[in-house]
């Protein structure tokens, strides 16, 4: 269809037998654009878009909310089908995740190839006939939504692709036979011109050979329009994610006591980027103390940690932050209040700190004070 020729959408049959996906795995964000259930059951019509060449790519463009954090990607679905329903024929697949997705018109602006799974993975992703086929995606990493908006409001797009390297009945694209290949939600022809509610725009993308990346809803091919004889729906393309950078503020240490008890970090906000981090420090007998803030938890100018501080006259006590900042606490009530400001910046999005606080308490022990609990801040949108 795409290279030379056009075939016409071919309608088949999804089946439950070899249906793969089930929808995410585990907690996060389930991600289409298709009109089929989640997981389908019974027998459910699909279009097997008979004319995409190996080395051609299918792909979908999701819409992040306004106010969504940045994302990582925890799975992706291929949808593979035959015209007949026919379990069994195979094809290898490279996936591709582009991040700041734009259009103008017909031309697709796929923005940063953040993940492509040949080149980083050196591999394929094996599918087969008939269903969606599934692929784990928590060893890559992959993150989407930093690239800026656009549009007004700004809109956050990113766009999960799945390029054909090898089809097993490539004579799908040879001779417009219309066995295996991509599918649609759509098999039903309504009239002659291109159904927005069917087809919408800026929704499903394709590579055509001698063009570049298009979108169906409005490409031609020779000067035919692909909608809706060639093309109609959306590419049952579908994906999941979780947080990338969630921000969190967690104690992951015990500290030693003073003499009214061990100084705890209670936070009272969340580090997040372009807000400030507020934290509660209780038990300073003296309302006075010192907040250590590093960039390690392993080790420190003291060696590794945790590190014992009794030869330095801190009795029995575990330094576990390297001390890299100090501020002081002043407060009253045997509390103090502690506060971070985090620039707006995309840039500090997953990096960790470590703080431990100390309360100074004079006739404690020969240095005059215990270390507190320590606690690990990552820095989240």
């Amino acid at each position: 269809m795409l290279r030379a020729s056009l075939s016409m959408l071919v309608p088949s049959l999804l089946t439950t037998a070899a249906l793969l996906a089930q929808g995410c795995p585990g907690p996060g964000t389930f991600w289409k654009r298709d009109s089929l259930p989640v997981a389908p059951t019974g027998l459910t019509s699909v279009g097997v878009v008979a004319g995409m060449c190996e080395g051609e790519s299918a792909g979908v463009v999701f819409e992040m909310p306004a106010n969504m954090a940045v994302q990582r990607i925890t799975q992706v679905v291929a949808p593979w089908g035959h015209a007949f329903g026919t379990p069994g024929f195979t094809a290898a697949l490279d996936i591709e995740i582009y991040d700041g997705v734009t259009f103008n018109g017909a031309v697709v602006n796929m923005g940063t190839l953040v993940f492509s799974l040949s080149s980083q993975a050196t591999s394929n992703m094996q599918v087969s006939t008939h269903g969606l086929n599934t692929f784990d995606m928590t060893p890559y990493n992959v993150v989407v939504g930093t690239a800026p908006g656009t549009g007004s409001p700004a809109v956050r797009r990113f766009a999960v692709c799945f390029r054909c390297d090898l089809n097993a009945l490539p004579d799908t694209c040879n001779n417009g036979t219309g066995q295996a290949n991509f599918f649609t939600d759509a098999t039903t022809l309504v009239g002659l011109q291109c159904n927005p509610a069917i087809t919408p725009q800026r929704t499903s993308v394709i590579e055509i050979q001698g063009q570049g990346w298009r979108d169906p809803a409005l490409a031609t091919v020779s000067g035919l329009p692909l909608c809706p004889l060639y093309y109609r729906g959306v590419f049952c393309i579908r994906c999941c994610t979780e947080d990338a950078f969630p921000a969190f503020y967690t104690t992951f240490a015990n500290g030693c006591p003073s003499s009214i008890g061990t100084a705890h970090l209670i936070p009272a906000t969340q580090p997040r980027v372009g807000t400030t981090l507020f934290v509660i420090v209780n038990n300073l007998p003296m309302n006075l103390g010192l907040m250590l803030t590093g960039t390690s938890n392993a080790t420190s100018g003291f060696g590794p940690l945790p590190a014992n501080m009794t030869a330095f006259g801190l009795t029995n006590c575990l330094l576990h932050v390297s001390p890299d900042f100090l501020t002081t606490l002043v407060g009253g009530g045997f509390s103090s209040s502690y506060s971070l400001t985090i620039p707006n910046n995309n840039g500090l999005l997953g990096v960790q700190l470590f703080q431990q606080p100390f309360a100074f308490d004079t006739p404690l022990n020969p240095f005059g004070g215990a270390l507190g609990d320590a606690a690990t801040l990552q820095i989240g949108s």
